[in-house]
């Protein structure tokens, strides 16, 4: 198991600051902040079951409250927490408080940064299951943008965070574009539209997910079918059959594990049981029900039918959060004075933005995600059970060794 070192954007990784740092020269397209110091060795802790637990919550409590309508929805809860893991870096007061019940189930801060990198840290990349994450953080130069060293040296050295400084201008919204295309390896190709020029800072995580499953579909076990979409609608489906050797069955829904090459990721499915709403089914997983569920997998053959299915995905998570219990981040209560100022005004968060995207076919998966903070101014069974997913359905690509989801998402339809 190995870390993914941050791959080069356009622009170059600045190293790190010691002293005060000013974004407010304008002119140049790149200012260096820094002075020369690289990023020092933190040490990583190892993740405890209250860790495991806010993150489980963190990811159920977003899926809860985004997946509310007929359409496909894709979250990355780590691509999340990594974006707004740097913000809180720079929070106080209440604001900290509040992010860190979110975020980390009230975990304090310092123990949160050394067990979550020591997480990201312990996620493997290999041959057959490709992971890469970075972490950036962009400076508007043309505008008198104060950055806190403290909080410069914090995300560099837990989360290797490069620092860019440049005019908030359509340039700038090109170079961030690039670097998460770079970064999800061109699987989120444009994350931004473009940006307030009165904006201060933008805290960006790009995640890029490639894995061949450990055991391929034949074309003789894809068939055609029928999928049932949340509005009733029949759709056409390729359906891909084989027996996996997880099964699930929570009570309120069935389901299944298929494990990727290496064993270190799992595709999870959760079929949420007849009668039984997308809704209330996504209100169980909250408060320790997702780990409930996963835990209570049993390892017996089923026989799984997933259908193929590829889409990308693009919300606002703000007032996600604000429901989620961290509302000052975002207006006039937030404490972010050990990220910053601008014009010697207070920072709060403007928007959370993220886009995903997924494609689940006989070979693999290939799963990128992208999340922008933007910073502004003020038994034994003889028969095999069978599940066909063959309507509404969860999933997750999660880590082996926890359970933890990287990926999480309902499917509603499949054209």
């Amino acid at each position: 198991m190995r870390r993914n070192p941050a791959r080069m954007g356009l622009l170059a990784v600045l190293p790190l600051v010691v002293a005060s740092a000013s974004c407010g020269t304008s002119g140049a397209s790149t200012t260096n902040l820094m002075n020369g110091v690289t990023p020092q060795h933190v040490a990583a802790s190892p993740a405890t079951d209250a860790f495991n637990q806010g993150m489980a919550e963190f990811a159920a409590g977003l899926l809860n409250q985004v997946a509310t309508g007929h359409d496909n929805v894709l979250l990355s809860p780590l691509s999340a927490e990594l974006a707004l893991t740097l913000a809180a870096n720079g929070a106080g007061g209440d604001t900290l408080s509040q992010m860190q019940q979110v975020l980390a189930g009230g975990i304090g801060l310092a123990d949160w940064n050394a067990m979550l990198s020591g997480y990201l840290a312990g996620l493997p990349n290999t041959d057959g299951a490709k992971f890469h994450t970075a972490q950036s953080i962009w400076c508007n130069n043309a505008r008198n943008v104060k950055v806190e060293p403290t909080f410069l040296q914090t995300n560099a050295d837990y989360y290797g965070a490069g620092v860019y400084s440049t005019p908030f201008n359509d340039q700038a919204v090109i170079d961030i574009n690039a670097w998460v295309k770079q970064n999800t390896d061109g699987m989120i190709p444009k994350m931004l539209d473009g940006l307030d020029p009165d904006a201060a800072l933008v805290l960006l995580n790009a995640l890029a997910f490639d894995a061949k499953w450990l055991q391929p579909y034949d074309d003789n076990q894809v068939q055609d079918g029928t999928f049932t979409s949340a509005d009733g609608a029949a759709q056409k489906a390729k359906f891909m059959s084989s027996m996996e050797y997880t099964y699930i069955d929570d009570g309120m829904a069935t389901g299944f594990l298929k494990p990727y090459q290496d064993g270190a990721y799992n595709f999870v499915a959760l079929l949420p049981n007849p009668g039984v709403s997308m809704t209330s089914y996504l209100q169980t997983l909250t408060s320790g029900g997702w780990l409930k569920t996963m835990n209570g997998a049993n390892q017996t053959p089923v026989l799984a039918s997933l259908p193929k299915f590829s889409f990308s995905y693009a919300t606002s998570l703000a007032e996600t959060l604000k429901a989620l219990g961290m509302p000052d981040a975002f207006g006039g209560m937030a404490d972010f004075s050990r990220m910053g100022s601008i014009g010697g005004r207070p920072l709060y968060i403007s928007d959370v933005l993220q886009k995903t995207f997924i494609d689940v076919t006989q070979v693999g998966t290939r799963a990128g995600a992208a999340t922008a903070v933007i910073m502004a101014g003020s038994g034994l069974i003889t028969e095999p059970p069978v599940v066909t997913l063959d309507r509404p359905f969860v999933f997750a690509i999660a880590d082996a060794s926890s359970n933890l989801p990287l990926f999480i998402g309902v499917v509603n339809n499949v054209q």
